[in-house]
């Protein structure tokens, strides 16, 4: 199957200079080509279907780096869960979201989640990790009674090589480590134990994201050699930014990612607050409707364990200020949402995430980069998808205004004129 999107800006993804004026053609799944529209494309034979970008811009599908969608179907009867969760991907992709990586959710589906996605362009494709490792009693188990399916607790580097052992890193897109270091949070995963796991994932070509709470958890984890760093720290002084002055210079020098997760922090912040949803309704995120949706939920209002409102109001108002700072320190920044708490769609969460790191400082160029290039880069994926590129996944968003000048197209689905998933539009 081809197809051709005409008389578009090609904004690629990778904070380069948007091309205007392009014509893309795509091929078996894939972008072919892209030149200039006054040359055309010769290649192709006539009475190819053409979409008319009538000069718009067009950008790689979104990706969603970090969420748990056990969160949206682990209250469900069994059977429906597989089909339910098939809706929430449509529901992803429909807003513009073409990938999402799963980075804990249900061992027992998602493997047949990830194959059924990869094979039906009317869902964003899922990756996953089955290989979540903790501390005894770690995050996300700690007081958790009965069932622990898809957490390894691990108290030692041997643990850990006894885990691994048992594990195929062939089936896995990446591994998560929940690297906690907050007081009362049940053992921390051993430095060792990480450096272990670690090893083991580079080897089999693996990456490797760390949850973190404190700014020494991303310490250490950064020397350890992981790949991202999930989530932003509690900071030692929230009124001293050298503490975040000098993790960014430490992930820069590295090389390691980071994805904060502010979306997050906020929602666990001020999400029972009245106001809050009336800010998220003045910035596109909600409507009226959606908001009485919201505050009707029985757990509207109830606190989060083991994340307490202030903490995570120190959280939010910290990273807020600091991700200015990351992002001059040439740290690659990632978007992921983690949650949907007080989102009326999963989908939102991640353009709530884009739209507080604009809010933040951070150029539009690179927020569109880290919800594109990135997040890919994120999961090793880099090579072939995430970008508007010849031989990349094809991949796209189509939008009716620019995005780098003013990042609310993204944000208002009345700018999106169409979603492509591996070449097939499926939403126009």
């Amino acid at each position: 199957m081809t197809l051709i999107i005409s008389d578009v800006t090609v904004i690629d993804g990778t904070g380069g200079v948007p091309r205007a004026g392009m014509d893309v053609l795509i091929a078996d799944g894939r972008f072919a080509d892209i030149r200039p529209s006054s040359t055309g494309i010769s290649s192709t034979p006539a009475g190819e279907p053409v979409l008319d970008g009538h000069g718009g811009y067009l950008l790689p599908g979104l990706w969603e780096s970090h969420t748990h969608l056990r969160d949206y179907g682990a209250s469900l009867p069994e059977p429906e869960r597989f089909a339910h969760l098939k809706d929430v991907l449509a529901g992803y992709l429909a807003e513009g979201i073409t990938s999402v990586c799963d980075l804990g959710g249900m061992p027992e589906l998602s493997p047949r989640l990830r194959d059924a996605s990869k094979a039906d362009a009317a869902v964003a494709s899922l990756f996953t990790s089955e290989a979540v490792f903790t501390g005894i009693d770690g995050w996300p188990v700690t007081g958790l009674l009965g069932h622990r399916s898809g957490v390894m607790e691990v108290g030692s580097a041997d643990d850990a090589r006894r885990y691994l052992q048992g594990l195929s890193l062939d089936e896995v897109d990446y591994i998560k480590c929940m690297f906690d270091g907050k007081p009362g949070g049940g053992q921390r995963l051993p430095r060792a134990a990480l450096e272990v796991i670690i090893a083991a994932a580079h080897e089999a070509g693996k990456k490797v994201l760390v949850h973190i709470a404190t700014g020494m958890d991303m310490r250490e984890a950064v020397h350890a050699g992981a790949d991202c760093i999930e989530h932003s720290p509690i900071p030692q002084d929230p009124g001293d930014l050298s503490e975040a002055d000098e993790l960014a210079g430490l992930m820069a020098d590295a090389g390691t990612l980071h994805c904060p997760t502010v979306a997050t922090w906020e929602q666990l912040a001020y999400g029972a607050y009245p106001d809050y949803l009336d800010q998220l309704i003045t910035d596109g995120i909600l409507t009226q409707d959606g908001a009485k949706e919201i505050t009707a939920s029985p757990t509207y209002g109830q606190p989060f364990p083991k994340h307490p409102a202030q903490e995570c109001r120190v959280r939010f108002e910290y990273a807020m200020r600091t991700l200015p700072l990351f992002h001059e320190a040439n740290v690659k920044l990632v978007a992921g949402s983690d949650i949907a708490r007080v989102m009326p769609t999963p989908a939102r969460a991640l353009l709530r995430e884009m739209q507080l790191f604009a809010k933040a400082g951070v150029p539009s160029s690179a927020v569109i980069a880290s919800a594109t290039s990135r997040a890919a880069e994120k999961v090793g994926k880099q090579a072939t998808t995430g970008t508007v590129a010849v031989g990349s996944v094809a991949d796209a968003v189509l939008l009716d205004s620019d995005p780098v000048a003013d990042l609310s197209p993204l944000i208002d689905q009345r700018h999106v004129r169409a979603v492509v998933s591996s070449g097939h539009v499926v939403h126009h």
